[in-house]
């Protein structure tokens, strides 16, 4: 595997909600995705036509950053997030980026590349990794129901089906009562896009 333990790095087993940024020398992007870990295998599942998914088919090579903002979140969901709150470094000769406020990030190679009619699963193993920040956050309701209604929202955009709205709506209900200030602008702006109030 590795000569770290990815456990050090909060990628878990099950599904870490991470933001993976990609970078092909010009332009870095950033997108919540989740990260599987079963045992010491990885992988991650990419939708065909995002931005993250062409990166990723042409670089082979994605950064997972444990970030605690949800505004980061929601931004990276439906956009990308400003380039001022990346950071581009080097390692083995090839330029990656990551989120500059993350706690840590880890970089992966992408492998053994397995298709679908709508997405890619890519092995992924760790290359290198850094802790930038310990941070010690309790389990917040607030800021899991808002990355929650990120991937609620996505699907959504894929989909069309009301039911993820009605999951996001009655999400924000809780958010709103549990949430850091931080929590609800980030479910606000995720409501604005579909013109639903919080």
């Amino acid at each position: 595997m590795t000569e770290f333990d990815l456990d050090d790095f909060g990628i878990t087993e099950g599904i870490s909600e991470v933001i993976v940024t990609t970078y092909q020398g010009w332009s870095p992007n950033a997108a919540p995705i989740g990260i599987i870990r079963k045992g010491d295998d990885v992988f991650v599942r990419l939708f065909k036509g995002s931005q993250t998914y062409k990166n990723v088919k042409a670089e082979r090579m994605l950064v997972a950053n444990l970030v605690y903002d949800p505004l980061i979140f929601v931004r990276s969901t439906f956009g990308n997030i400003t380039e001022s709150e990346f950071k581009v470094l080097s390692y083995g000769g090839r330029a990656f980026a990551t989120v500059r406020d993350s706690s840590c990030w880890v970089v992966f190679e992408c492998d053994e590349f397995k298709e679908t009619s709508g997405a890619i699963v890519a092995k992924l193993i760790p290359r290198h990794a850094h802790v930038g920040r310990c941070i010690f956050n309790s389990i917040n309701r607030g800021f899991n129901l808002v990355v929650e209604s990120c991937v609620h929202a996505t699907r959504y955009e894929l989909t069309n089906n009301e039911k993820y709205m009605r999951l996001i709506e009655a999400y924000s209900i809780t958010v709103n009562k549990c949430g850091s200030g931080r929590d609800k602008e980030a479910m606000e702006l995720l409501l604005k896009r579909y013109g639903e109030q919080g």
